[in-house]
């Protein structure tokens, strides 16, 4: 039996992702789930459940509490679900190595290059491998100074904080806009033009009485993808574009994914791969122009939330990093394109 513990397992596709866990037929996993809220439904279909702290808000308690379930369970691999919760685990490698516990996480000097936007951007220029137009914004002249180069009024400029996930913290300025609102109020992003920008910056600066520590790049227009990845020091092993079907280009996602054979966001993720040494199991976003040239927008240092979703190409990726960790032998990848998978409302068991 392996025994592998899955953190943040409240996420809301947490069951389909234990379920592909325990679909592979040919290796027992036992799965122990962790989460910050007793209170989550998926805690009723892992074998074991328990209740940790917050990586983001007391990441020493955090680590403190993994280690004692892995000493008493005899954990043989942690898979975060969370990017404070990989952040945390990359600092504190070595000490469950030392336990006999593989964490899927990268290393920290790699952690520092894709947890900070700005910086990663700047890596990903020197090694010359495409991403949106980029400026780093510490101040308001910043913004001003740069819009130009960003194809602003043509283009919307996007404005996101330089460490943050997903669309929090997010702005989109749009000259076409006569007045900010606020939408998607859970993860959500100000829209507004350039004026309210400017004002609502610097209120923000003025409050906090710091720099504003943004990255503004160009708006891509075009289709958005999710990318799920395993690799082994910097070989690729299986990449999994999803194209987004969404309504909204900052969308969650969660209007279902198809699966396809973009070569040009293979050829850019297995260069990032090989580029940086990347290694077991992270989500890449791309964004797309107009005539679909893709640019890299981030790479997630964990399985993305809907990583079940990889099962739609024929390709099990939670069983497939478990069987590399592990050493087990697996089929030669080979995804099926073109395959759609929609997110439903549904039921669930547990005995």
């Amino acid at each position: 039996m392996i025994n592998v513990l899955i953190t943040c397992i409240g996420g809301y596709y947490g069951i389909d992702t234990i379920e592909a866990l325990k679909s592979d037929s040919e290796i027992d996993i036992n799965v122990i789930g962790v989460d910050a809220d007793p209170t989550v439904v998926n805690r009723n279909f892992v074998d074991t459940f328990f209740c940790i702290p917050n990586a983001d808000e007391d990441p020493e308690s955090f680590i403190n509490s993994l280690y004692e379930i892995c000493e008493k369970y005899n954990v043989d691999i942690i898979i975060p679900g969370a990017d404070e919760e990989a952040y945390a685990l990359s600092l504190s490698k070595d000490i469950f190595e030392r336990l006999g516990v593989k964490c899927a996480v990268q290393d920290k000097d790699i952690m520092e290059i894709i947890s900070d936007k700005l910086v990663f951007f700047n890596k990903m220029s020197e090694l010359n491998i495409r991403t949106p137009k980029f400026s780093g914004v510490s101040n308001l002249d910043d913004l001003i100074n740069n819009s130009d180069y960003l194809g602003f009024p043509d283009k919307r400029i996007i404005l996101k904080p330089r460490v943050g996930r997903g669309a929090r913290g997010l702005m989109v300025i749009d000259d076409q806009i006569t007045s900010p609102t606020e939408g998607q109020e859970s993860r959500g992003y100000w829209l507004g033009n350039i004026e309210s920008a400017i004002k609502y910056l610097g209120n923000k600066q003025s409050s906090n009485n710091s720099d504003l520590k943004l990255i503004a790049m160009e708006y891509l227009p075009g289709d958005i993808y999710d990318v799920d990845c395993v690799a082994n020091n910097g070989l690729p092993i299986a990449i999994i574009p999803r194209k987004r079907l969404a309504n909204t280009p900052f969308s969650r996602g969660v209007e279902g994914h198809e699966i396809e054979n973009n070569k040009m966001i293979l050829d850019i993720t297995t260069e990032t791969i090989k580029a940086l040494s990347l290694g077991y199991v992270f989500d890449c976003d791309f964004g797309t122009h107009a005539n679909g040239e893709p640019g890299i927008l981030e790479i997630n240092p964990r399985w993305s939330g809907s990583v079940a979703a990889s099962l739609g190409s024929g390709v099990n990726i939670p069983s497939l990093i478990v069987r590399v960790l592990m050493g087990i032998e697996f089929d030669q990848i080979e995804p099926t394109y073109g395959n759609k998978i929609f997110p439903t409302t549904r039921m669930g068991f547990s005995s």
